[in-house]
């Protein structure tokens, strides 16, 4: 709806009119402006008009008629294996690619003990890596100011669990408000006949 009472109606006006469901704005709009009362008689006089056309439907054997012009072809052969073709380039790379996997797998079990070596060098080194950033994390959020007074809430566990329990309805209220939002309405239509 547009701002009343500096424009005109708009076709979203004028159906809101039809359904009588006008703002007071918009009556007093409407009772003040010649132009606006002028749209409303003539957009009636329209739906006058389509309200005495006739109907219209398909005559019988409309779709017989249609369907003897589709011409349906023969369904194309597809080969059980549709790979792409073969071309140099990529037989190239296929054979380089198995190349390096055979030859991986070949090092692999030749080496197996430098292999190990480097498996826990790396996974020890990640783990060290990752509780050192856990810690330093732990002690980043205990300097934080706020932090006691967060703590000694957690530190009763009925105002824990009374905590817990606003945060999880808070949650599932929204959730709620979120489908009643992306939910289509299942009222009644509005129909544009005055």
């Amino acid at each position: 709806m547009t701002p009343w009472p500096t424009h005109h109606f708009t076709a979203d006006d004028l159906d809101a009119f039809h359904t009588e469901a006008l703002s007071n704005e918009m009556q007093l709009h409407l009772e003040t402006c010649e132009d606006c009362r002028r749209l409303v008689v003539l957009d009636r006089q329209v739906l006058a008009m389509m309200n005495r056309l006739s109907s219209f439907g398909p005559r019988d054997g409309f779709a017989d008629r249609v369907m003897a012009r589709v011409t349906v072809g023969s369904p194309a052969p597809v080969p059980v294996l549709s790979y792409p073709r073969f071309t140099r380039p990529r037989i190239a790379a296929l054979s380089a690619l198995a190349a390096g996997m055979v030859t991986s797998i070949a090092w692999s079990t030749v080496n197996r003990a430098v292999l190990e070596g480097w498996l826990d060098r790396t996974s020890a080194t990640l783990w060290n890596l990752g509780a050192s950033l856990w810690q330093q994390g732990l002690l980043l959020l205990a300097a934080q100011p706020w932090y006691d007074s967060i703590r000694s809430v957690s530190g009763e566990p009925v105002r824990l669990a009374l905590i817990a329990a606003g945060t999880i309805g808070l949650y599932a209220t929204g959730l709620v408000a979120l489908r009643r939002l992306v939910t289509p309405s299942a009222g009644s239509v509005s129909n544009a006949r005055a």
